[in-house]
């Protein structure tokens, strides 16, 4: 969340370096804030619907909320697994979809292996 904060200003700061009419710089710097926080809220109401990720023997993803309830995850098309982090987007079944980062150290290796072996087979 704190990286999505620091691009809204950021983005904020090169519309207003633009060599540009001031109207335009404002058009887009309206813009360009409209649309990262509805990026942030999309994060933080995915954050808030997943406690905890589980990859089961069969290659499904699995949230679990806060109460423990699990629900169907899916990965989508524009993540990306290396060998020592992910960054994962990740789909619910009414349509929302928000991003996980995951490092290595913290999954279980044979989780993590699972999980780089069946997206090199699906890419």
């Amino acid at each position: 969340m704190l990286s999505g904060w620091l691009l809204l200003l950021l983005g904020i700061v090169i519309v207003g370096h633009l060599h540009t009419a001031i109207e335009i710089r404002v058009i887009l710097g309206a813009a360009w804030t409209a649309d990262t926080l509805c990026e942030l809220r999309r994060q933080m109401r995915g954050f808030a619907r997943v406690h905890a990720l589980a990859l089961d023997p069969q290659g499904r993803m699995i949230g679990h909320d806060a109460l423990g309830k699990a629900q169907d995850i899916q990965i989508l098309k524009g993540s990306v697994v290396l060998r020592r982090w992910a960054w994962l987007r990740l789909g619910f079944d009414d349509g929302l979809y928000y991003v996980e980062f995951i490092r290595r150290r913290d999954c279980r290796s044979a989780t993590w292996r699972r999980l780089h072996l069946i997206w090199t087979h699906n890419v």
